[in-house]
């Protein structure tokens, strides 16, 4: 089987390091730094402009992927799943982000994160992008994500493993599997290719 798996949110904890530096800029400038964790963006969840999430992602974005923490089981069980499966690591982390692709690519090496590819996103759209074309290209078919947009949209295709967030919550259908961790994210994958037949 070919698993696609996301990078933030699925692997990392990339809310939390990026509130970590929020507070810091946000409280530097005056700024909102108490999230509404039901919204996504950072324009949403602490009504921040644009014109302050740029500049605050151009600040600290590095470093936000530089320090963040893995999940827990993330790389011991990505490594089991990479030993029966072909790994496809999809993020909307924009390849055009100076340094992006070399910090990705260390901090998975750091952390013991096994895969077959790495897929940035290489489109305008400096923070999401569509991963249908992607996981099509690829052949994938499971897909392991927390973003609720890229979820329902893959999901007319693919399973989706979807990481529970409250960003997400609204998100739902019959192939959709909710998870807390990667413990469940294993069990469902053996009992999915039980189900479809895939090796």
């Amino acid at each position: 089987m070919i698993i696609g798996i996301d990078i933030d949110n699925t692997i990392t904890y990339t809310t939390e390091m990026i509130m970590h530096y929020a507070t810091i800029y946000g409280k530097e400038r005056g700024l909102n730094t108490v999230p509404d964790l039901s919204g996504y963006y950072l324009e949403e969840c602490l009504g921040w402009s644009s014109e302050s999430v740029d500049d605050f992602f151009a600040l600290y974005l590095e470093s936000i992927y530089r320090e963040v923490r893995p999940k827990e089981h993330a790389a011991e069980v990505i490594q089991n799943l990479h030993r029966y499966h072909q790994i496809v690591l999809i993020t909307s982390r924009n390849h055009m982000f100076p340094g992006i692709k070399q910090v990705t690519t260390e901090w998975l090496k750091v952390h013991g994160i096994t895969y077959d590819e790495l897929v940035l996103n290489a489109t305008s759209n400096m923070h999401h992008f569509s991963k249908l074309n992607v996981c099509m290209q690829h052949k994938v078919n499971l897909m392991v994500e927390d973003h609720h947009d890229l979820a329902q949209e893959l999901s007319a295709f693919i399973p989706v493993i979807l990481f529970d967030y409250p960003y997400n919550k609204k998100v739902q259908n019959g192939s959709i599997y909710r998870v807390h961790n990667w413990i469940q994210v294993q069990n469902w994958i053996e009992q999915l290719c039980e189900d479809y037949g895939i090796a």
